[in-house]
């Protein structure tokens, strides 16, 4: 036979004990009212059910100590404090951004409202209403706010794009350059498009490496420097050689040989070995007359006075030719400043300056990097026009950014 207590316990289910504990520990209602809300018997029932199935620690009847707090009082108490420490951090910022208006003389709340609705919006979406009356700024405001911000996020991502595609070819190309050869397809301006770079990380930074390839201390015939004062006006009438070293893992450094007309910046012929010999000079030369376009114009070499270009094989190819030959005086790489630069250009902005596998792979990247140099890359010095695109006329009239000497047209 069952007795009274016992019976009376199996009127309530595992589950409803567990939920009115759970609602209990929430605090939203004491004992008492859930007690009349469930019409549960028994004072002690709820407590012993919370001992049992309960979150919270419940002391034993009995136990020495304090006495049990109700948890809808502790959970109001923790409740008010919490408020107060967010109201008082609220003054705080509140404080903070009103010094900060006043000394830069900016309003950040206006600036920087919409930005922070959209950052908050996405952990709370649907407190928009509340955060734009926060803000002082309405719904309708911050919702075309963010169409103008979805807008230019999607001029930027177009823009970025197209930069990376041109890129793919000229990894080091700079950000005028890019805009010329990009402003038809672009959204943004080229003021926009530096900016967009710059916080990309996609702004291309200048290198400094030299090495010396020249040895003018010979015993052989040195030529006068005819270019001095000439102004260049055609192509095919100065070209300008240089020599620079290309550096492998294998093979060790290789030597490119280099033949540049100065007018359109057009790579006219090329070499690279492992060597420096006059030999291997002369076929860069040799390439460069093979590529000539106007023939019956009077042509000037310049270069420096390295053991190669006053070599008599050499100079003997350039007087066979009717090329009349020049050459620097005193060291400075100014005087051969165009060969210098176009030098720079094929390190720098294709990759030629980092070490190679070896001498194989180097021809061929080199080749291609001409290839795309002579083809694709505009120069300031030219009107944004390529190299191949300036050696096509004879019209238009270069851009000097020295005023003291045609010949230091570096800014190509």
């Amino acid at each position: 036979m069952k007795v009274k207590g016992e019976a009376s316990q199996l009127r309530y289910s595992e589950a409803f004990r567990r939920s009115v504990v759970a609602e209990y520990e929430r605090g939203l209602l004491n004992k008492d009212q859930i007690q009349a809300k469930y019409g549960i018997k028994g004072n002690s029932r709820i407590l012993e059910w919370c001992r049992r199935y309960g979150k919270l620690h419940y002391p034993k009847a009995g136990a020495l100590g304090r006495p049990m707090k109700d948890p809808q009082k502790q959970r109001i108490k923790d409740l008010e404090k919490q408020l107060a420490d967010a109201q008082l951090k609220l003054v705080a910022y509140e404080k903070l951004i009103e010094i900060a208006e006043r000394e830069e003389r900016i309003s950040i709340l206006k600036k920087g409202r919409s930005q922070t609705i959209r950052e908050l919006a996405r952990t709370y979406p649907r407190q928009v209403s509340m955060f734009c009356e926060l803000f002082g700024y309405s719904k309708q405001a911050y919702y075309k706010a963010q169409t103008q911000h979805y807008s230019v996020v999607n001029k930027q991502q177009q823009a970025k794009a197209l930069v990376l595609s041109v890129r793919r070819l000229m990894p080091r190309l700079g950000t005028r350059k890019l805009y010329h050869l990009l402003k038809s397809e672009l959204l943004i301006g080229r003021d926009k498009l530096f900016q967009l770079l710059r916080i990309e990380g996609l702004l291309v930074g200048k290198r400094k490496r030299y090495t010396v390839t020249t040895n003018s201390k010979h015993w052989m015939r040195k030529y006068p420097n005819l270019i001095k004062d000439i102004e260049f006006v055609r192509p095919e009438q100065v070209w300008v050689a240089d020599i620079t070293y290309i550096d492998t893992n294998e093979d060790g450094h290789g030597y490119l040989h280099l033949i540049t007309d100065a007018y359109s910046k057009q790579i006219m012929g090329y070499e690279l070995c492992g060597n420096m010999e006059a030999a291997s000079t002369l076929k860069a030369l040799q390439m460069a007359i093979t590529n000539r376009k106007y023939n019956d114009n009077a042509l000037i070499h310049h270069s420096d006075r390295g053991l190669q270009y006053c070599s008599k094989l050499y100079t003997d190819c350039l007087k066979e030719n009717n090329i009349t030959i020049s050459m620097t005086e005193n060291g400075d790489p100014y005087e051969n400043a165009i060969a210098e630069r176009v030098n720079g250009i094929l390190k720098d902005e294709f990759g030629l300056s980092e070490k190679l596998n070896n001498i194989n792979k180097a021809i061929h990247q080199t080749a291609q990097s001409i290839d795309i140099y002579n083809k694709s890359r505009p120069h300031l010095s030219c009107h944004m026009l390529t190299p191949a695109q300036m050696h096509q006329q004879k019209e238009i009239k270069l851009k000097s950014y020295n005023k003291k000497a045609q010949t230091s047209l570096v800014d190509v």
